[in-house]
């Protein structure tokens, strides 16, 4: 974390960071890390108390910590969680479906301080919301529970133009899965350029081709997506061509009786089976249960400070642990996997309780002498806290009004 690459990506201005201060960069950013949630002052404390063993250590004010993040280019988070995820990526045997990382893309929206330079950079309150709000976007490895690329930006950015932009952090192998808002003629094309495979769900209403797929009865079949007027400006607009492509449709009829409408480049039955897309498509509620983790388990939005530079330091910080702890998580299930082999059920890693033991692991991990020695009993701390799967339970959903977590300007907890 203090290699001089790092330390140049992290600097605003060429005099940052140079100076031995109070707060140098290794320790600032150990402590944006750590899963803060607290006031300032007790996460402050807190820290120093793991840095040096000692409770109630004396460590920087509030002010100096301040001083030091505006210093602190954001990018140089972001950075370091592409690196964590490169690692994880070369170093470990992932999961794959018939060969395929499977990375699904979804968006959401954060609530942002409501202060004139978080408007600036991300808008002022839409209709509606008494916050601006973020367009935040991920790309989710859903078979390792790691995030593999994401960023937060104006709430007027579309989601599809920020799935498009995921795409520079996928490769050959990778396989993309979209839910029915996703779906456009210039998204389609773009992955036939990039030479990028995806599975889409597609609405009953999205072309002529899908409408006379459903009224054949067919289970699959490869058709020819010919663009519409409104396609053809959208190619233009992104500077795609426009020539009609090459789509297989899949149908596939849920427990309900509910019929969906897959749209995949996966074009070979023999290779890849009708039967096989309704649990392929399934995976990708992984995502949509990332998005829980994010928003309850670590917060994301509750940041620390009220500029736009904090709102981004803090949530690709928060990002970049919670894929730390994913990783630490999936070889706790590997370890798991050969411990609980033989009971009736098979078990899995209670993520939550992964998290919690993540906070203040992450500085020893990073900053600590111990780090060698503190990864192992993590790791088996994770893997004596699982819980049983089982399958094939359901419950109706209750529908009810979501009641919204507030964070700003609310006063912060302590611990």
């Amino acid at each position: 974390m203090s290699s001089p690459e790092f330390a140049e990506s992290a600097r605003l201005s060429p005099g940052d960071f140079t100076r031995q201060r109070a707060l140098p960069l290794p320790q600032l950013v150990g402590l944006l890390l750590n899963l803060r949630k607290g006031t300032l002052r007790d996460e402050l404390d807190g820290f120093w108390e793991v840095l040096t063993g000692e409770p109630l250590a004396q460590g920087v004010s509030a002010s100096a910590f301040c001083q030091a993040r505006q210093k602190l280019n954001p990018s140089a988070l972001l950075i370091l969680g592409e690196r964590l995820v490169r690692t994880f990526a070369e170093q470990f045997c992932l999961r794959r479906w018939h060969g395929w990382r499977l990375l699904a893309t979804d968006g959401s929206t954060v609530r942002l301080p409501n202060t004139a330079d978080v408007a600036a950079v991300f808008g002022p309150p839409p209709n509606g919301s008494a916050a601006p709000l973020g367009r935040f976007s991920q790309l989710y490895d859903v078979l390792s529970d790691v995030v593999v690329d994401a960023d937060v930006l104006p709430h007027d950015v579309g989601e599809r133009v920020l799935a498009a932009e995921h795409l520079a952090a996928t490769g050959p192998t990778d396989l993309m899965l979209y839910d029915r808002g996703y779906p456009a003629f210039w998204l389609f094309v773009l992955h036939q350029i990039e030479q990028r495979h995806f599975c889409a769900r597609v609405p009953a209403t999205f072309s002529n081709e899908v409408k006379a797929f459903l009224a054949s009865g067919a289970r699959s079949a490869l058709v020819t997506f010919t663009p519409g007027s409104e396609a053809r400006k959208q190619c233009q607009a992104f500077d795609l061509p426009c020539d009609p492509i090459n789509v297989r449709l899949v149908r596939v009829t849920l427990d309900n009786g509910q019929t969906e409408v897959l749209a995949t480049s996966l074009h070979d039955e023999g290779e890849w089976p009708t039967a096989w897309f309704k649990g392929l498509y399934h995976l990708r509620w992984g995502v949509e249960e990332a998005y829980k983790r994010e928003k309850c388990r670590i917060e994301i939005e509750n940041f620390s400070g009220l500029s736009a530079q904090v709102v981004r330091q803090d949530i690709y910080a928060k990002l970049f642990t919670l894929n730390l702890t994913a990783i630490c998580a999936w070889v706790a299930q590997a370890i798991a996997d050969r411990l609980y082999q033989h009971r009736r059920h098979a078990y899995r890693i209670n993520f939550a309780h992964a998290l919690s033991k993540m906070k203040a692991s992450v500085v020893r991990l990073l900053l600590g002498a111990e780090a060698a020695g503190l990864l192992c009993p993590l790791v088996l701390a994770m893997v004596a806290n699982v819980e049983a799967v089982r399958p094939d339970r359901a419950a109706p959903r209750k529908m009810k009004p979501a009641k919204l977590q507030g964070f700003f300007p609310n006063n912060k907890r302590c611990r």
